[in-house]
Order: C-alpha cells, then sequence, then structure tokens
C-alpha cells in the first residue's frame, strides 16, 4: 500500500444514474406528453370538457418523470424528500377538494 496505489472502489460512483437511455427516454417521453397536450387544445381532438382534466393528467405524469427520472428519487437516500413530496400533494389535493365541495355546496 504505496502513496501511488488506489483502490478502484474510491473511483466508482456511488449512485448510479441509469445511463443515457433511461434519460433519453424520459425527454421523449416528456416532448411527448407536452405535444400531446398541444394537439389536444389546438385541434380540438378531446372533447371540451375533458380537455382540462386531460391536460392536468399529462402535468402530473410529466411531473412524475421530473421527479424520478431528473431528480433521481428512485433511489436509495431520498426516502425523506418522496415522503414529504407526496404527503405535500396529498394535503394539497385534500384542501384542493375541500374548498370545491365547499363552494358547491354552499352556493
Amino acid at each position: 500500500m504505496g502513496a501511488g496505489t488506489h483502490n478502484e472502489d474510491v473511483r466508482k460512483p456511488k449512485v448510479s444514474h441509469g445511463g443515457v437511455k433511461r434519460h433519453l427516454v424520459a425527454f421523449i417521453g416528456s416532448l411527448v406528453l407536452t405535444a400531446l397536450a398541444f394537439i389536444a387544445v389546438a385541434y380540438e381532438v378531446v372533447p371540451v370538457g375533458f380537455t382540462v382534466p386531460f391536460i392536468v393528467i399529462l402535468a402530473i405524469v410529466q411531473a412524475l418523470f421530473q421527479l424520478f427520472v431528473w431528480m433521481h428519487m428512485d433511489q436509495k437516500g431520498h426516502e425523506f424528500a418522496r415522503i414529504s413530496i407526496f404527503a405535500g400533494s396529498f394535503f394539497i389535493a385534500a384542501a384542493i377538494f375541500v374548498f370545491i365541495f365547499w363552494v358547491w355546496v354552499g352556493a
């Protein structure tokens, strides 16, 4: 064990990012979701009453792409952030549901 020897474990990355293929697939998926949203509105492919829910569903799927692929939320060490994000999303959705119900029933 001289000063010039290197341990191969030190040079290996601690976290695997999945490679270029995974990022490329997610990028193309995001482009496809954006194109679907644009086509749904521009060419009126989706019925008028379902346009907004359709775009919101596409936005949620794209946000999940962003979280799990680009921000690596599917890897070890991100459990607290993942739980916090999903708990916050649940409370926001519950608050929106309560306020919508409150306005419709209160009106």
